[in-house]
């Protein structure tokens, strides 16, 4: 077994609940070394953000955990979750096929958000799943900010209902034939994972513990109604080939809202399957210290988020997502760039002292040299005219190689033609195809020809006005459209081309 780290710990804040893990890697075995959950009082109005970060330090001291770097998790509700099939790429064109991938499936600027993507398969097939997972930057910005007010720190934040998921696969908690779900009923919301054979599938929706407490057996059914709309969304979305009965053939629950008394009878007789709790200690080894508070039962229920987290530092996990990556790539790039920054201004310094100690050299040396150029001046004077008909024939290789360098810098007028259309594509409207050309003149036209399809023809009309009024594009002229039927989904679409010329200006090229 691959570890990363001696230790490692997984905080996951909730709504009524905090709770902590700590794994500790021995041998080929990982440990559940300490845990620990504390309740956020439930008529908290004021100081919320002061009374958890008080509840979180009690944690690590009741705990005695030294450790200052922990991995947290974002919502189900505050992720933005798409997934998409690749054809097969080359490695080195990968990191750029997802960032478009992200723009045409993200419904904000790249710039505004903190995104990250996984593959689901495991083999390397002609089409390949994956999953793109997107939060708000100002989200994020705001759970590093308050772990550094209690001098905490973070390298990860995951998402929480695949660091449910990935609990259960490292735990092989699960047939992975069957088509199973993990119900995690938290307080204020729930996530339902649906899976099988290494694909998923998540939805979060906002009936949960507490809606169940307050008016119980009517929070109850509107659990069960929307659970029943995510398992038929699922079957349409997915093409699942459901011989009969559209069910799941097993169904595990977690979270705290899953120890309601009569809820998992209640989900068993209305869904037709027999449900059971995550385990999410099954592959574990629980220390002396752990083993008598786990007896309690509660922490089985509550608990499968935190080991999630932790083990992301210990083992190779089924989906890994970290929201981070950017920001921690960006600010390797900015060290770097300190380094180098140093190295120069260590570099001028040495060039002046030594220019500095040349500069003191005897003078009759310099009045030596200076006498050997005079010479070199009057073979130079011999050989001038000669040296000017070179220089105007590199002057006319000059030009020709000019030209050269036009076509190669016109090919980035295409990035910014791309990034243009990914700013106003509206979201019921997607490119499956374009080309275009571009003139070799220093200033001119080139021509772009684009292919898609949408959800209406207003969504198509919408698109064209937006491209008639960015700069770049000029003569945008609809080519075709026309009705037809989606194979997935057997809904109407309407597909259509588009062709325009692009503004090409002396800057660009």
């Amino acid at each position: 077994m691959h570890k990363f780290n001696k230790t490692s710990i997984g905080l996951d804040i909730g709504t009524r609940f905090i709770k902590l893990v700590e794994l500790q890697g021995s041998g080929d075995s990982i440990i559940l070394n300490r845990f620990g959950i504390k309740e956020i009082p439930k008529d908290l109005k004021t100081d919320r953000e002061k009374v958890i970060s008080q509840l979180i330090l009690q944690l690590f001291s009741e705990n005695n955990i030294k450790a200052r770097n922990v991995n947290i998790s974002a919502g189900g509700q505050s992720v933005f979750v798409r997934f998409v099939k690749l054809l097969q790429t080359k490695e080195e064109k990968l990191k750029q096929t997802m960032k478009f991938e992200a723009q045409n499936q993200i419904p904000f600027p790249l710039a505004e958000v903190a995104w990250d993507w996984s593959f689901l398969d495991r083999d390397k097939k002609a089409t390949r799943k994956a999953v793109i997972v997107a939060i708000k930057k100002n989200l994020v910005e705001g759970m590093v900010s308050r772990l550094k007010a209690i001098k905490l720190s973070t390298s990860l934040i995951d998402v929480s209902p695949v660091t449910i998921y990935n609990c259960m696969a490292f735990n092989e908690d699960y047939d992975e034939a069957k088509l199973g779900a993990i119900l995690d009923i938290g307080a204020k919301t729930a996530n339902l994972v649906v899976f099988k054979k290494g694909n998923i599938w998540i939805r979060s929706f906002p009936i949960a513990g507490d809606r169940i407490e307050e008016t119980k057996e009517q929070g109850i059914e509107e659990l069960i109604g929307e659970i029943e709309r995510s398992i038929e969304y699922y079957f349409m979305q997915s093409g699942e080939d459901a011989q009969g009965e559209k069910r799941l053939d097993e169904l595990i629950l977690t979270g705290g809202g899953s120890a309601i008394e009569g809820i998992e009878a209640t989900l068993g007789t209305r869904l037709n399957v027999k449900p059971r709790v995550m385990d999410p200690f099954r592959k574990l080894r629980v220390s002396k210290d752990a083993f008598s508070s786990i007896q309690s039962g509660a922490a089985r229920n509550q608990l499968s988020i935190a080991v999630g987290l932790a083990l992301r530092d210990m083992t190779g996990l089924r989906i890994e997502l970290n929201f981070l990556k950017e920001m921690i790539s960006e600010s390797h790039i900015l060290t770097q760039k300190n380094v180098y920054s140093r190295l120069s201004i260590a570099m001028a310094a040495l060039i002046v002292v030594s220019f500095s100690v040349f500069m003191r050299q005897d003078y009759s040396v310099k009045r030596t040299k200076l006498g050997k150029v005079d010479e070199m001046l009057g073979v130079y004077s011999t050989y001038e005219p000669k040296i000017k008909e070179l220089q105007d024939a590199e002057d006319m290789l000059n030009g020709k190689i000019g030209i050269l360098y036009q076509t190669v810098d016109s090919r980035a007028i295409w990035l910014d033609c791309y990034r243009v259309i990914s700013e106003i594509l509206p979201r019921e409207v997607w490119i499956t195809d374009s080309s275009g050309i571009v003139s070799l003149e220093k200033t001119g036209l080139a021509r772009l020809d684009l292919s898609g399809k949408a959800l209406s023809y207003q969504a198509v009309n919408n698109f064209v006005s937006a491209l008639k009024s960015a700069p770049i594009f000029t003569d945008v002229k609809p080519i075709s459209s026309s009705i037809d039927t989606d194979e997935n989904t057997g809904e109407e679409i309407v597909k259509f081309s588009i062709t325009m010329d692009v503004v090409v200006t002396e800057s660009e090229g």
